[in-house]
Protein backbone atom coordinates (compact mmCIF):
# COMPACT_ATOMS: atom_id res chain seq x y z
CA UNK A 1 0.00 0.00 0.00
CA UNK A 2 2.34 2.19 1.32
CA UNK A 3 4.57 1.69 -2.47
CA UNK A 4 1.16 2.64 -4.92
CA UNK A 5 0.56 5.77 -2.24
CA UNK A 6 4.33 6.64 -3.49
CA UNK A 7 3.94 5.85 -6.88
CA UNK A 8 0.20 7.66 -7.01
CA UNK A 9 2.12 10.85 -5.17
CA UNK A 10 5.24 10.70 -7.83
CA UNK A 11 2.73 10.31 -11.03
CA UNK A 12 0.68 13.18 -9.25
CA UNK A 13 4.06 15.40 -9.03
CA UNK A 14 5.16 14.73 -12.27
CA UNK A 15 1.95 16.21 -14.19
CA UNK A 16 2.13 19.06 -11.66
CA UNK A 17 5.53 19.63 -13.19
CA UNK A 18 4.38 19.36 -16.44
CA UNK A 19 1.47 21.66 -16.17
CA UNK A 20 3.62 24.16 -14.78
CA UNK A 21 6.19 23.78 -17.80
CA UNK A 22 3.71 23.79 -20.35
CA UNK A 23 1.04 26.47 -18.95
CA UNK A 24 2.75 28.73 -15.93
CA UNK A 25 5.86 28.84 -17.69
CA UNK A 26 4.62 28.70 -21.89
CA UNK A 27 6.75 31.29 -23.44
CA UNK A 28 9.82 30.30 -21.84
CA UNK A 29 9.37 26.78 -22.64
CA UNK A 30 13.18 25.44 -24.19
CA UNK A 31 14.07 28.97 -23.59
CA UNK A 32 12.29 31.13 -25.74
CA UNK A 33 11.47 34.89 -26.09
CA UNK A 34 7.81 35.97 -25.51
CA UNK A 35 6.03 36.52 -28.50
CA UNK A 36 4.53 39.94 -28.92
CA UNK A 37 0.97 39.50 -27.66
CA UNK A 38 3.18 38.51 -23.90
CA UNK A 39 5.38 41.08 -24.06
CA UNK A 40 2.52 43.44 -24.40
CA UNK A 41 0.71 41.51 -21.91
CA UNK A 42 4.18 41.34 -19.35
CA UNK A 43 4.06 45.19 -20.04
CA UNK A 44 0.77 45.48 -18.54
CA UNK A 45 1.98 43.54 -15.22
CA UNK A 46 0.02 40.62 -15.68
CA UNK A 47 2.94 38.54 -16.17
CA UNK A 48 3.82 38.17 -12.52
CA UNK A 49 0.13 36.70 -11.86
CA UNK A 50 0.17 34.40 -14.54
CA UNK A 51 3.82 32.98 -13.97
CA UNK A 52 2.77 32.13 -10.07
CA UNK A 53 -0.79 30.98 -9.86
CA UNK A 54 -2.08 27.98 -12.04
CA UNK A 55 -5.79 27.82 -9.88
CA UNK A 56 -8.12 30.15 -9.03
CA UNK A 57 -9.26 32.90 -11.46
CA UNK A 58 -9.21 35.58 -8.78
CA UNK A 59 -9.26 39.28 -10.22
CA UNK A 60 -7.65 37.72 -13.62
CA UNK A 61 -11.73 38.09 -14.41
CA UNK A 62 -11.59 41.90 -14.19
CA UNK A 63 -10.51 41.49 -17.40
CA UNK A 64 -13.54 40.70 -19.11
CA UNK A 65 -17.39 41.01 -19.47
CA UNK A 66 -18.70 38.57 -16.80
CA UNK A 67 -21.92 40.09 -16.31
CA UNK A 68 -24.59 36.93 -16.53
CA UNK A 69 -21.95 34.25 -16.09
CA UNK A 70 -23.70 31.12 -16.43
CA UNK A 71 -21.57 28.73 -14.57
CA UNK A 72 -20.36 29.27 -11.00
CA UNK A 73 -17.47 31.51 -10.94
CA UNK A 74 -15.19 28.65 -8.39
CA UNK A 75 -15.22 26.29 -11.29
CA UNK A 76 -13.26 28.29 -13.41
CA UNK A 77 -9.54 28.10 -13.58
CA UNK A 78 -6.26 29.40 -14.15
CA UNK A 79 -4.24 27.69 -16.96
CA UNK A 80 -0.82 29.81 -16.47
CA UNK A 81 -0.41 32.21 -19.09
CA UNK A 82 -2.33 35.48 -19.64
CA UNK A 83 -5.03 36.43 -21.59
CA UNK A 84 -3.69 36.37 -25.09
CA UNK A 85 -0.51 33.89 -23.56
CA UNK A 86 -1.99 32.10 -26.02
CA UNK A 87 -1.55 33.85 -29.26
CA UNK A 88 -4.85 32.99 -31.44
CA UNK A 89 -4.57 33.70 -35.18
CA UNK A 90 -6.25 35.59 -37.39
CA UNK A 91 -5.94 34.99 -41.39
CA UNK A 92 -2.94 32.76 -41.14
CA UNK A 93 -0.51 32.46 -43.73
CA UNK A 94 -1.32 29.42 -46.26
CA UNK A 95 0.34 27.24 -48.59
CA UNK A 96 -0.85 25.02 -51.24
CA UNK A 97 -0.88 21.17 -50.48
CA UNK A 98 1.55 20.05 -52.80
CA UNK A 99 4.30 22.62 -51.44
CA UNK A 100 3.69 21.82 -47.55
CA UNK A 101 7.29 20.17 -46.92
CA UNK A 102 7.02 21.21 -43.17
CA UNK A 103 4.45 18.82 -42.65
CA UNK A 104 4.88 14.75 -42.57
CA UNK A 105 1.99 12.77 -43.82
CA UNK A 106 0.96 11.20 -40.39
CA UNK A 107 0.95 14.81 -39.30
CA UNK A 108 -3.09 15.49 -37.86
CA UNK A 109 -4.51 18.35 -39.33
CA UNK A 110 -8.06 19.53 -38.60
CA UNK A 111 -9.74 20.24 -41.97
CA UNK A 112 -12.63 22.50 -42.95
CA UNK A 113 -14.30 22.44 -46.71
CA UNK A 114 -16.56 24.87 -47.91
CA UNK A 115 -17.68 25.67 -51.07
CA UNK A 116 -14.96 24.43 -52.91
CA UNK A 117 -12.68 26.04 -50.68
CA UNK A 118 -10.80 23.83 -48.38
CA UNK A 119 -7.56 24.18 -45.75
CA UNK A 120 -6.18 22.31 -43.25
CA UNK A 121 -4.74 23.42 -39.68
CA UNK A 122 -2.14 21.12 -38.02
CA UNK A 123 -2.21 20.00 -34.93
CA UNK A 124 1.20 21.00 -34.67
CA UNK A 125 0.27 24.77 -34.88
CA UNK A 126 -2.58 24.21 -32.95
CA UNK A 127 -0.98 22.55 -30.02
CA UNK A 128 0.71 26.65 -30.02
CA UNK A 129 -2.34 28.87 -30.85
CA UNK A 130 -5.55 26.63 -30.22
CA UNK A 131 -7.22 29.60 -32.12
CA UNK A 132 -7.67 29.94 -35.47
CA UNK A 133 -9.79 32.67 -36.82
CA UNK A 134 -10.06 31.89 -40.65
CA UNK A 135 -12.56 32.70 -43.90
CA UNK A 136 -13.26 30.49 -46.82
CA UNK A 137 -15.94 31.17 -49.18
CA UNK A 138 -16.87 34.09 -47.44
CA UNK A 139 -17.96 32.33 -44.39
CA UNK A 140 -15.77 33.18 -41.13
CA UNK A 141 -15.32 30.64 -39.04
CA UNK A 142 -12.76 29.57 -36.08
CA UNK A 143 -10.69 26.21 -35.45
CA UNK A 144 -10.42 25.38 -31.83
CA UNK A 145 -8.14 23.01 -30.42
CA UNK A 146 -7.43 22.21 -26.90
CA UNK A 147 -4.51 19.99 -26.10
CA UNK A 148 -5.85 19.55 -22.73
CA UNK A 149 -8.89 17.65 -23.98
CA UNK A 150 -7.78 16.81 -27.49
CA UNK A 151 -10.87 18.49 -28.73
CA UNK A 152 -11.17 19.83 -32.03
CA UNK A 153 -14.09 21.81 -33.44
CA UNK A 154 -14.70 24.47 -36.15
CA UNK A 155 -17.83 27.22 -34.97
CA UNK A 156 -18.99 29.83 -37.21
CA UNK A 157 -18.17 33.66 -36.15
CA UNK A 158 -21.06 35.21 -36.91
CA UNK A 159 -23.73 36.04 -34.37
CA UNK A 160 -26.51 38.65 -35.02
CA UNK A 161 -24.80 40.61 -37.86
CA UNK A 162 -21.68 40.72 -35.62
CA UNK A 163 -18.55 38.75 -36.88
CA UNK A 164 -16.53 37.59 -33.72
CA UNK A 165 -12.59 37.18 -33.56
CA UNK A 166 -11.65 35.20 -30.47
CA UNK A 167 -8.62 34.98 -28.45
CA UNK A 168 -7.60 32.36 -25.76
CA UNK A 169 -8.44 33.68 -22.42
CA UNK A 170 -6.37 31.94 -20.15
CA UNK A 171 -8.68 30.27 -18.18
CA UNK A 172 -9.92 26.83 -18.16
CA UNK A 173 -13.25 25.31 -17.53
CA UNK A 174 -13.43 21.27 -17.02
CA UNK A 175 -9.83 21.49 -17.87
CA UNK A 176 -11.39 22.49 -21.12
CA UNK A 177 -9.97 26.49 -22.96
CA UNK A 178 -11.94 29.11 -22.07
CA UNK A 179 -12.27 31.91 -25.47
CA UNK A 180 -12.98 35.44 -25.31
CA UNK A 181 -14.57 38.02 -27.96
CA UNK A 182 -12.37 40.36 -28.99
CA UNK A 183 -15.35 42.86 -29.14
CA UNK A 184 -17.07 42.19 -25.79
CA UNK A 185 -14.65 40.75 -23.80
CA UNK A 186 -17.40 37.98 -23.30
CA UNK A 187 -16.23 34.24 -22.64
CA UNK A 188 -16.61 31.63 -24.41
CA UNK A 189 -16.79 27.77 -24.03
CA UNK A 190 -15.84 25.55 -26.64
CA UNK A 191 -16.96 21.84 -25.31
CA UNK A 192 -20.16 23.60 -23.71
CA UNK A 193 -20.95 25.18 -27.10
CA UNK A 194 -21.96 28.62 -25.96
CA UNK A 195 -21.29 31.69 -24.84
CA UNK A 196 -20.52 31.86 -21.16
CA UNK A 197 -20.91 35.53 -20.40
CA UNK A 198 -21.79 38.91 -21.88
CA UNK A 199 -24.46 39.97 -24.44
CA UNK A 200 -24.65 36.90 -25.74
CA UNK A 201 -24.68 34.52 -22.64
CA UNK A 202 -26.31 31.26 -23.10
CA UNK A 203 -26.14 31.67 -26.84
CA UNK A 204 -24.72 29.27 -29.34
CA UNK A 205 -22.69 29.61 -32.71
CA UNK A 206 -22.94 27.49 -35.40
CA UNK A 207 -20.76 24.28 -36.17
CA UNK A 208 -19.27 23.42 -39.36
CA UNK A 209 -18.24 19.82 -40.43
CA UNK A 210 -14.91 18.94 -39.99
CA UNK A 211 -12.47 16.33 -40.81
CA UNK A 212 -9.63 15.20 -38.37
CA UNK A 213 -7.47 13.54 -40.25
CA UNK A 214 -3.73 13.21 -41.20
CA UNK A 215 -2.14 15.21 -43.62
CA UNK A 216 -1.48 12.20 -46.04
CA UNK A 217 -5.37 11.67 -45.89
CA UNK A 218 -6.30 15.59 -46.74
CA UNK A 219 -3.48 15.82 -49.08
CA UNK A 220 -5.26 13.37 -51.55
CA UNK A 221 -8.84 14.44 -51.11
CA UNK A 222 -7.92 17.65 -51.20
CA UNK A 223 -5.58 18.39 -53.83
CA UNK A 224 -5.84 21.86 -54.54
CA UNK A 225 -6.62 23.34 -50.85
CA UNK A 226 -4.00 24.63 -48.71
CA UNK A 227 -2.93 24.35 -45.56
CA UNK A 228 -1.85 26.82 -42.47
CA UNK A 229 1.70 27.10 -42.10
CA UNK A 230 3.88 27.69 -39.38
CA UNK A 231 4.67 30.85 -41.05
CA UNK A 232 3.58 33.20 -38.07
CA UNK A 233 4.97 35.87 -35.87
CA UNK A 234 5.41 34.25 -33.23
CA UNK A 235 8.65 32.28 -32.13
CA UNK A 236 7.61 28.72 -31.71
CA UNK A 237 8.95 24.99 -32.45
CA UNK A 238 6.00 23.57 -34.42
CA UNK A 239 8.18 20.28 -34.68
CA UNK A 240 7.98 19.89 -31.13
CA UNK A 241 5.16 18.43 -29.31
CA UNK A 242 4.90 20.26 -25.08
CA UNK A 243 2.25 17.91 -24.83
CA UNK A 244 3.58 14.20 -25.71
CA UNK A 245 4.05 13.09 -21.96
CA UNK A 246 0.51 14.55 -21.17
CA UNK A 247 -0.91 11.81 -23.97
CA UNK A 248 1.21 8.70 -23.02
CA UNK A 249 -0.85 8.88 -19.81
CA UNK A 250 -3.85 8.77 -17.74
CA UNK A 251 -3.54 11.61 -15.19
CA UNK A 252 -5.24 15.12 -15.81
CA UNK A 253 -3.62 18.48 -15.28
CA UNK A 254 -6.84 20.68 -13.61
CA UNK A 255 -9.67 19.66 -12.57
CA UNK A 256 -13.31 18.08 -14.62
CA UNK A 257 -16.44 17.16 -13.31
CA UNK A 258 -17.01 14.64 -15.62
CA UNK A 259 -13.73 12.37 -14.32
CA UNK A 260 -15.16 10.22 -12.15
CA UNK A 261 -17.73 8.98 -15.00
CA UNK A 262 -16.30 5.36 -15.69
CA UNK A 263 -18.62 4.54 -18.26
CA UNK A 264 -15.49 5.10 -20.75
CA UNK A 265 -12.09 5.68 -19.91
CA UNK A 266 -11.20 9.15 -18.89
CA UNK A 267 -9.10 9.96 -22.31
CA UNK A 268 -10.96 7.58 -24.84
CA UNK A 269 -11.45 10.11 -27.54
CA UNK A 270 -15.03 10.66 -28.81
CA UNK A 271 -16.74 12.28 -31.10
CA UNK A 272 -19.70 14.63 -29.16
CA UNK A 273 -22.62 15.67 -30.84
CA UNK A 274 -25.52 17.87 -29.76
CA UNK A 275 -28.36 18.50 -31.41
CA UNK A 276 -31.12 20.75 -30.02
CA UNK A 277 -31.39 19.01 -26.37
CA UNK A 278 -30.46 15.33 -27.36
CA UNK A 279 -26.88 14.68 -26.91
CA UNK A 280 -24.43 11.30 -27.54
CA UNK A 281 -20.88 10.39 -27.38
CA UNK A 282 -19.52 8.51 -30.36
CA UNK A 283 -16.44 6.69 -28.87
CA UNK A 284 -13.81 6.95 -32.10
CA UNK A 285 -13.51 3.13 -31.83
CA UNK A 286 -16.86 2.13 -32.24
CA UNK A 287 -17.23 3.97 -35.61
CA UNK A 288 -14.13 2.63 -36.67
CA UNK A 289 -15.56 -0.74 -36.41
CA UNK A 290 -18.58 0.12 -38.33
CA UNK A 291 -19.21 -1.02 -42.21
CA UNK A 292 -16.21 0.29 -44.20
CA UNK A 293 -15.59 2.60 -40.91
CA UNK A 294 -18.59 4.34 -41.19
CA UNK A 295 -22.08 4.51 -38.67
CA UNK A 296 -25.29 6.21 -38.97
CA UNK A 297 -27.56 6.95 -36.05
CA UNK A 298 -30.56 9.37 -35.09
CA UNK A 299 -29.96 11.81 -32.57
CA UNK A 300 -32.64 14.36 -31.98
CA UNK A 301 -34.88 13.23 -34.99
CA UNK A 302 -31.66 13.83 -37.27
CA UNK A 303 -29.62 11.19 -39.02
CA UNK A 304 -25.89 11.87 -38.33
CA UNK A 305 -23.35 10.07 -40.93
CA UNK A 306 -19.91 9.49 -39.67
CA UNK A 307 -16.35 7.84 -40.65
CA UNK A 308 -13.18 7.34 -38.45
CA UNK A 309 -10.65 5.02 -38.18
CA UNK A 310 -7.50 5.08 -35.37
CA UNK A 311 -4.00 4.67 -35.57
CA UNK A 312 -3.76 7.77 -35.55
CA UNK A 313 -7.11 8.78 -34.83
CA UNK A 314 -9.34 10.25 -37.67
CA UNK A 315 -13.12 11.09 -37.81
CA UNK A 316 -15.26 13.01 -40.37
CA UNK A 317 -18.21 14.61 -40.04
CA UNK A 318 -19.76 13.15 -43.29
CA UNK A 319 -23.36 14.28 -42.93
CA UNK A 320 -25.33 15.83 -39.69
CA UNK A 321 -28.01 18.76 -39.70
CA UNK A 322 -27.16 22.38 -39.56
CA UNK A 323 -28.00 22.91 -35.63
CA UNK A 324 -25.50 20.62 -34.94
CA UNK A 325 -23.14 21.29 -32.46
CA UNK A 326 -20.05 18.38 -32.72
CA UNK A 327 -16.92 18.21 -31.16
CA UNK A 328 -13.77 15.63 -31.20
CA UNK A 329 -12.45 15.50 -27.63
CA UNK A 330 -11.36 13.14 -25.04
CA UNK A 331 -14.51 11.46 -22.86
CA UNK A 332 -13.85 13.45 -19.86
CA UNK A 333 -14.62 16.40 -20.97
CA UNK A 334 -17.35 15.56 -23.20
CA UNK A 335 -19.22 13.98 -20.23
CA UNK A 336 -17.92 17.10 -17.75
CA UNK A 337 -19.97 19.57 -19.54
CA UNK A 338 -22.71 17.08 -20.71
CA UNK A 339 -23.64 14.83 -18.01
CA UNK A 340 -26.65 13.46 -19.25
CA UNK A 341 -25.17 12.18 -22.35
CA UNK A 342 -25.76 8.88 -23.96
CA UNK A 343 -22.77 6.90 -25.69
CA UNK A 344 -23.66 4.92 -28.98
CA UNK A 345 -23.65 1.36 -28.56
CA UNK A 346 -23.69 1.45 -25.02
CA UNK A 347 -27.18 2.99 -24.12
Amino acid sequence: MYQKILVASACAMAMAILAYSIHANWDRLHGRAPGPQIQQAEGQGRAATAQTQTTGAGNFMAQFDTSGLTIPEEEIHRGGPPKDGIPALTAPHHTPVSEADFLDAQDRVVGVSIEGEARAYPIRLLNWHEVVNDELAGTPFAVIYCPLCDSASVMGRRINGEVLEFGVSGLLHNSNVMLYDRTHDALWSQIGFNALSGPYAGQELSHLPFDLTTFGQWRRDHPDGTVASFQTDYPRDYTSNPYESYFEGDSLMFPAKGSDDTRLGEKEPVLGVKIDDAVRAYPIDTIARGDQGRIEDELGGHTISLEASRDPNQVTVVSAPDDARVVHTFWFAWVSFHPDTTIYGAD
